[in-house]
């Protein structure tokens, strides 16, 4: 008990920052005087992190221990949050930021490899792994109530100080009550693949987020993009030949596992990029809302998502992934799209009527994700295609805060750019969504519950 009671602790807290910073940012745009590609890095730093590291957060478990990589990555989540909270600068703050993803990507899959070590029986996993995924998304629904809440009382640095007494709490627990374990001969670990898989995702994010200010034509600009095409282009390269590869190229070979991570890409770009806008943007700075009031506003969409998760693991049992999955893509993308016409009058029961719609969508698209690749890949190939999907939606997230931002940061008028992103986060959508249609149906298995249960948290 005490050893989940550990892992639940260190999920919550580094899945908490996915969303709790989201309400501070104009506090903080005020406080170290920033402007909007400043707030994009304060947010990407933590998501582009955690989307690079995480394929190696569980080999470094297997490989060195999973009782010393948890606990070393709630230390490091910890020391970063210290660093967040007393930053003078923007600069610092990113940094902080960028650990504290980092620290992320050894917590999520560490726990999960404690728990599926601890609980070996297939059964009793399931009904862990789903008590761990409530602890998740319980996560993502108080981030934004929490840090409202603490941004109007205590003030931003709180949003960052709450992380050290549940971190501090998790390591001592952890100390006491997780055994080691290790298995060093199936660890893949790939340097080469993984500095490269930093270099695609940190140029990229930096040429998109800072074309507003250099221009789209810059020599910064054209730089910074042909140094991820050029990243990745060598990360090609270097996965075919690894011999245990960071991103396995060969299970891209099967037509529907390339369309469920373009698909996952395209959830986390549309609808995590639009979340950073609709409560950073839109409902602060647009509406004046302040961070409570921000945070109340978005639970519609947050809450709804819990759910449609449950409800969408029953569907998943009973007709396979693929029907709930493009159900909720098509749902999320209407509801993205409907958000345009969002501007500064409309009324809140319209407003909270289409979260709601958005949060039934999300929890729908994301929980069969993993279970559609398990009916793909081999069941020895299933931890690493689970990982991969996880990747591929952090990836959108990132990529989604940097290309939305900046759509709302190029045009005149801010309302009409909050229009225009959310039209494009709706189109993305919606363009997955035919992808999922048009794709060949898998062979049937029976449904993986285990990674069911889990997956909602892993966003």
């Amino acid at each position: 008990m005490w050893l989940l009671v550990s892992a639940f602790a260190g999920t919550f807290m580094a899945l908490l920052d996915l969303t709790i910073v989201n309400v501070a940012a104009p506090s903080v745009q005020a406080d170290l005087n920033t402007d909007l590609a400043g707030l994009q890095w304060i947010v990407d730093g933590f998501t582009l992190a955690l989307a690079a590291l995480m394929l190696s957060g569980g080999s470094l478990g297997d490989r060195y221990g999973r009782k010393r990589v948890f606990l070393g990555g709630l230390a490091m989540f910890v020391a970063a949050s210290v660093l967040c909270a007393v930053a003078p600068s923007l600069a610092v703050l990113v940094i902080g930021r960028c650990l504290q993803g980092a620290a992320a990507a050894l917590i999520v899959p560490g726990a999960l490899s404690l728990i599926g070590q601890a609980v070996p029986d297939p059964r009793a996993r399931a009904r862990v792994m789903g008590y761990w995924g409530m602890a998740g998304a319980l996560a993502v629904i108080a981030g934004p109530l929490l840090g409202g809440l603490l941004v109007d009382t205590l003030g931003w640095p709180s949003i960052f100080l709450v992380n050290v007494p549940v971190g501090v709490a998790a390591i001592a627990i952890g100390l006491r009550a997780i055994p080691e374990s290790a298995d060093p001969e199936h660890a893949a670990l790939d340097p080469a693949g993984q500095l490269l898989v930093i270099g695609v995702l940190g140029a990229l994010s930096y040429g998109v987020i800072e074309a507003r200010a250099h221009g789209w034509g810059s020599p910064i600009t054209v730089g910074a993009l042909a140094a991820a095409a050029l990243a990745a282009v060598l990360l090609l390269a270097v996965e075919r030949r690894a011999v245990r590869p960071l991103l396995p190229m060969g299970l891209f070979g099967d037509a529907r596992f390339t369309v469920t991570n373009l698909a996952s890409v395209a959830l986390g770009f549309a609808a995590n990029g639009a979340f950073f806008l609709l409560s950073a943007v839109y409902m602060q700075q647009l509406r004046g809302y302040s961070a409570m009031k921000t945070g109340l506003m978005l639970l519609p969409m947050t809450l709804a998502i819990l759910p449609a998760s449950l409800v969408a693991g029953r569907l998943n049992a009973a007709y396979g992934p693929r029907r709930p999955m493009l159900a909720g893509y098509m749902v999320t993308g209407a509801s993205l799209a409907a958000m345009a016409v969002f501007d500064t009058r409309i009324s809140y029961p319209v407003i909270a009527a289409l979260f709601v719609v958005a949060g039934i969508g999300q929890g729908l698209a994301i929980t069969p994700a993993a279970a559609a690749v398990l009916e793909i890949v081999p069941r020895e190939r299933s931890g690493v295609a689970a990982a991969t999907v996880n990747t591929a939606r952090q990836v959108g997230t990132a990529l989604g805060i940097a290309v939305l931002g900046s759509i709302v940061a190029g045009n005149g008028d801010p309302v009409h750019g909050m229009r225009s992103s959310l039209l494009v986060a709706g189109a993305v959508t919606l363009a997955a969504a035919a992808l999922l249609a048009a794709q060949r149906r898998a062979p049937e298995r029976p449904p993986a519950t285990p990674v069911t249960a889990s997956e909602p948290v892993a966003d």
